[in-house]
């Protein structure tokens, strides 16, 4: 279980593994790049587990509190704090990272998606010692931009021969399914393009503009 909340321009997390605190500390300082991540870091910089980018060293104090700038992209330049202490199962951890700059607001539903699953592979290292990387898995496109309303996923900018505009989508349209499945939010929607919505992959849309409900399909 943990408790994230939305901290300035970035987020946090925290979160009890079962992991000694000294063991903790040493997965984090031997940290390696999680399979299939294709580059690591170079010499003199050090790895962010779950988060799978490189990082300059700002503050260590072992075993409590780590401080470091991410070196990568996305997201370069953010800050993370990595903090340990005693609980009475194990090691509370608190995973700060912070920094996003003036965009952070227009695209907090997108990196809110993505911590989610930051987080639950820092809970993976700290507690079974595997770095899984699952948040690296490549983002695709529909071809327009999403707005998140009361109602849902509201369509914005369609982009020229991208998914969207080939399935019939339009700027207002509410979209209500994708490849057959339910979509409210962004989180949905990143759920979809990191798995069934591929390039290439011909698939369908539903969705409602006006008081009409309408199909289309097209080639992610």
């Amino acid at each position: 279980m943990t408790d994230d909340a939305l901290t300035g321009d970035g987020f946090e997390a925290t979160f009890v593994v079962s992991t000694p605190r000294a063991k903790a500390w040493e997965l984090l300082r031997d940290a390696t790049p999680a399979a299939g991540v294709p580059v690591g870091p170079e010499p003199g910089q050090l790895w962010i587990p779950a988060i799978e980018g490189a990082a300059v060293e700002i503050e260590a104090i072992d075993e409590e509190r780590l401080r470091a700038r991410k070196l990568t992209e996305p997201c370069r330049d953010t800050e993370i704090v990595i903090t340990m202490e005693d609980a009475s199962t194990g090691t509370r951890i608190t995973i700060v990272q912070t920094g996003f700059g003036a965009g952070f607001d227009a695209q907090r539903a997108w990196l809110a998606a993505g911590w989610s699953a930051i987080v639950a592979d820092f809970v993976a290292f700290f507690g079974r010692g595997i770095a899984l990387g699952r948040h690296v898995t490549m983002w695709w496109s529909i071809g327009c931009d999403v707005a998140e309303t009361p109602e849902g996923l509201v369509v914005g900018d369609v982009y020229p021969d991208g998914f969207a505009a080939r399935a019939g989508l339009e700027h207002g349209d509410l979209i209500l399914q994708l490849a057959g499945t339910p979509v409210l939010d962004v989180r949905d929607l990143s759920v979809l393009i990191r798995g069934p919505l591929q390039t290439g992959v011909e698939t369908s849309a539903r969705y409602l503009r006006g008081d009409q409900i309408r199909t289309g399909t097209g080639v992610v």
